[in-house]
C-alpha cells in the first residue's frame, strides 16, 4: 500500500513539472511572437515614414519648380501678345489690350481699324512716353509685335511724343487760328460750317475752326479742296475727334491716295499724332481713341 502511494506521488510530481514546463514554453513563445510583431510594425512604420518623407520632398520640389516657372514667365513678360480675333473689331480690342500691357494701363489706344477689308495686324516701337504703333492691312492674322510685321508697309501710324513742358507740347501742334484767316473769302461746307479759302501759286487751302480744333484741306496742283472739305465735315459728324487740352490740328490733302493726312493734338506734355494716306481710315481710327 505504501509502495502504491509513493508511485502515485511520484507520478503527480512528474505531471506537475511537465505542466509548468509547458506553461513556461507558452509564455516564451507568446513573448517571442509579440516581439516579432512589434518589430514588423516598427519596420512598417519606418517604411511609411520614409515613403511619406519622399513623397513630401517630391511634392515640395515639384511645387517650387512650378512656382519658379510662373514667376519667371510673369517677370519677363511676353514680347508678343496673342491676337486671335475672327474679325477686325475683335482684333483691335485685343491689340488695344496689348498696348495697355506694354505702354501702361492709362495709355490712349484706338479701338477701330478704319479698314473695311483685309486683316489688321500691329506692332509698336518705343515706350510709354514716346512710341509709334504701326497698323498693317494684311491677308492673314499675326500676333501683336510679330517680328515679320516690321517688313511690311503700314496703312496708318499712331504715335506719342513727350516734350519738356505743356507749353512746348502746345506749340508743337500745327494749329491755325481763325484770326489769321480774316479777310479771306468764305466757302459754305455744311450747315453752319463755313471755311476760308486761300489761293496762290497753284496752291489752295481750305480752313475752318471747330472748338479747339483747326482743320485744313490742301489742294495741290490746282485741285479743288472743297469736295474733300465737305467729305471731312460729314465724317466728323459721325466720329468725334479726341478732346485736346488746348489745341488740335487736322491736316488733309485733297485727292485719295495722298500720304499727307495727319491728325494731332496735345495732352499734357505729350502730342499724339495719327498719320495715313486715307482720310476715312484716319478719322475712324481717331474717333475710336479711348483711355
Amino acid at each position: 500500500m505504501k509502495k502504491s502511494i509513493k508511485i502515485f506521488m511520484a507520478t503527480l510530481v512528474a505531471l506537475t513539472l511537465a505542466a509548468c514546463g509547458n506553461e513556461n514554453n507558452k509564455k516564451s513563445s507568446s513573448s517571442e511572437t509579440k516581439t516579432t510583431q512589434k518589430s514588423d510594425v516598427s519596420k512598417e512604420s519606418e517604411k511609411t515614414e520614409q515613403s511619406s518623407e519622399s513623397s513630401s520632398s517630391s511634392s515640395s520640389s515639384s511645387s517650387e519648380s512650378s512656382s519658379s516657372e510662373v514667376s519667371s514667365s510673369s517677370q519677363s513678360g511676353p514680347q508678343q501678345a496673342k491676337v486671335t480675333g475672327d474679325n477686325n473689331t475683335q482684333r483691335m480690342a485685343q491689340i488695344a489690350g496689348a498696348l495697355k500691357y506694354f505702354l501702361g494701363k492709362d495709355a490712349l489706344v484706338p479701338t477701330k481699324a478704319g479698314i473695311s477689308s483685309g486683316v489688321v495686324n500691329a506692332y509698336y516701337t518705343g515706350d510709354g512716353n514716346n512710341f509709334t504703333v504701326y497698323y498693317i492691312k494684311d491677308t492673314e492674322g499675326k500676333n501683336f509685335n510679330d517680328p515679320s510685321l516690321k517688313d511690311k508697309v503700314s496703312y496708318i501710324t499712331f504715335s506719342k511724343k513727350t516734350y519738356g513742358s505743356e507749353e512746348e507740347a502746345e506749340q508743337a501742334v500745327n494749329y491755325i487760328s481763325g484770326e489769321s484767316e480774316m479777310g479771306l473769302p468764305k466757302v459754305p461746307l455744311s450747315g453752319n460750317v463755313n471755311a476760308t479759302l486761300n489761293s496762290g501759286a497753284g496752291q489752295r487751302y481750305l480752313h475752318w475752326n471747330s472748338g479747339k480744333w483747326s482743320v485744313t484741306i490742301h489742294g495741290t496742283a490746282g485741285k479743288d479742296p472743297v469736295p474733300t472739305g465737305r467729305k471731312v465735315v460729314a465724317l466728323l459728324n459721325n466720329a468725334y475727334l479726341p478732346a485736346p487740352d488746348s489745341r488740335g490740328a487736322a491736316s488733309f490733302t485733297a485727292g485719295s491716295g495722298s500720304g499727307n493726312q495727319k491728325i494731332e493734338w496735345n495732352n499734357g506734355k505729350a502730342v499724339y499724332t495719327i498719320k495715313g494716306s486715307n482720310i476715312n481710315s484716319l478719322i475712324e481710327l481717331a474717333g475710336s481713341i479711348q483711355k
